[in-house]
């Protein structure tokens, strides 16, 4: 493709928050490239807030989903049918010369979707270069990449990067920043930020552990306790005089607090990659399966990856405990490739 005929790019990601976090370096990359073209993301109203104040797009869109309605900004069969033709109908008059389903594994919501805005060049991966981790084969066969490689691998035209040299990123409201500077005070400790909260129950660190943590460094550390607004603490939970509950009520809020942290500790999930483009040290945990933790792990900063067996919940206190500490000192700063099959202690670290 020629340098200038690019003039209009549509890239859909229409998943988690996370994943939409791990397209950034693709979007940066795409700017790079093509400086003048108009970059447009159709996202959904969950993964779109990762992308507020992005210099690298110019427009967002917001999908409309045809089964889960719940899902759309407006839900409901009939809004369904009205807002998503309306939908196409805005697409089709741009008609972009590039589209990019960046995603690693085949999204058919996605891909059916684009078929409908009659762009000329289309880029997704099919049955052939896909990695959908619920397939044996493909874990047993094909690369694991990290997953922000999947949509560079779809543009020669970018070439792949170095997966060391690569970073995500976020650009949180300044006033945001602001007000939870405010809040949070002057820092006398350093301090850690735990994302208890997690939809998927193999990805969740039991209770007790989270208190027993927060027991040990209790005194040493100002501990930020995130957690989904639905939450239930258990009874008994104890904060201590260290400790303190959060629960944001957006995203936006949610980055903006994020950046008066010096740690985080979470299970797989987003804030793993919020904290990396936040450039925030990460101890990431993680259940003992290649096919997460070499694709999903974090990017262009200092963090700790652990994973002693097939749930997070295997992963031991004192594990956790060992890596805070080394994200602490200067241990962190050497690259260690120690076996899940080692003693409790032991940790998988990359730097």
């Amino acid at each position: 493709m020629d340098k200038g005929v690019v003039n209009k790019i549509l890239v859909i990601r229409i998943d988690f928050l996370g994943d939409m976090v791990c397209t950034t370096p693709l979007l940066h990359a795409l700017r790079v490239r093509w400086p003048h073209a108009e970059i447009h993301v159709l996202a959904n109203k969950y993964n779109a807030a990762v992308l507020e104040n992005s210099k690298d797009i110019n427009k967002i869109h917001y999908y409309v989903y045809s089964k889960n309605f719940q899902k759309n900004i407006r839900p409901g069969f009939l809004h369904y049918l009205i807002d998503r033709a309306k939908l196409i109908v805005s697409l089709r008059k741009y008609k972009f010369d590039l589209l990019i389903i960046p995603n690693g594994g085949m999204n058919k919501n996605a891909i059916g979707f684009a078929k409908w805005l009659n762009v000329a060049d289309c880029r997704w991966h099919n049955a052939d270069t896909e990695f959908d981790d619920r397939l044996q084969e493909h874990v047993a066969t094909r690369p694991m990449d990290h997953e922000a490689l999947s949509g560079f691998k779809l543009l020669p035209e970018l070439g792949v990067p170095d997966i060391s040299q690569l970073r995500l990123y976020l650009q949180p409201r300044a006033e945001l920043i602001s007000a939870w500077r405010q809040r949070f005070k002057d820092k006398t400790k350093p301090r850690i930020g735990f994302f208890i909260s997690n939809n998927n129950a193999a990805r969740r660190w039991a209770w007790d552990k989270w208190q027993a943590l927060t027991d040990k460094l209790a005194g040493d550390y100002e501990l930020l306790i995130f957690h989904s607004p639905q939450e239930h603490f258990p009874v008994g939970w104890r904060d201590g005089s260290s400790a303190q509950r959060i629960s944001t009520p957006t995203v936006p809020e949610l980055l903006a607090a994020m950046t008066q942290l010096d740690c985080v500790v979470s299970a797989d999930s987003a804030p793993v990659h919020f904290a990396s483009a936040l450039q925030i040290p990460v101890v990431a945990l993680f259940e003992s399966r290649p096919e997460k933790y070499l694709r999903w792990h974090p990017l262009g900063v200092k963090h700790i990856i652990l994973h002693e067996g097939k749930r997070v919940e295997d992963i031991k206190v004192q594990s956790v405990l060992l890596a805070i500490q080394a994200l602490f000192s200067d241990e962190s700063d050497q690259q260690n490739d120690i076996s899940q099959n080692q003693p409790a202690e032991a940790i998988a670290c990359i730097a």
